[in-house]
């Protein structure tokens, strides 16, 4: 073969692995969320305190729920169409799973990025990162075995 097929050939490989895929569709999630993230801060609520229903927010704590909101949908529908689509689970079934799912990284992302940011004192964009980064790796065994599994 030359140089070209070859290329191709490890290219298609690559591509075809179910954990490549999951990463880097949670790659793109990712980007979406802290993109949103970083604009909601910076820009939208200048790091100020939200108020909504006379509760106060953080504006780390309320952005995270917006750009983690965003995220997780990207996530669902990259997961559930280029990563998993061999699935047989019902595909509410498998947004309510994502989402379940998804609830509990909220609440594990949400108590890092608190740490990171209040005991740390970290940027919190990058607290928002970092946060995000430690918790992705549990997240493609969970969805691999029960969002998205493959009834025998």
């Amino acid at each position: 073969m030359n140089s070209t097929a070859d290329a191709i050939l490890i290219k298609s490989k690559f591509f075809n692995s179910t954990i490549v895929r999951f990463f880097l569709s949670a790659g793109v999630a990712f980007l979406v969320d802290v993109i949103v993230y970083f604009i909601c801060i910076t820009f939208i609520y200048r790091n100020q305190p939200v108020k909504v229903f006379n509760i106060q927010f953080s504006a780390a704590s309320f952005c995270l729920l917006i750009s983690y909101t965003c995220g997780v949908i990207t996530n669902f529908l990259l997961t559930k169409y280029a990563v998993f689509s061999e699935s047989t689970v019902a595909g509410r079934k498998q947004f309510f799973r994502f989402s379940l799912i998804a609830g509990v990284g909220f609440f594990a992302n949400y108590s890092l990025l608190r740490f990171f940011v209040e005991y740390w004192n970290i940027w919190p964009t990058l607290a928002r990162i970092i946060s995000a980064l430690s918790l992705g790796v549990a997240s493609y065994f969970i969805h691999k075995l029960f969002t998205f599994r493959i009834k025998d």
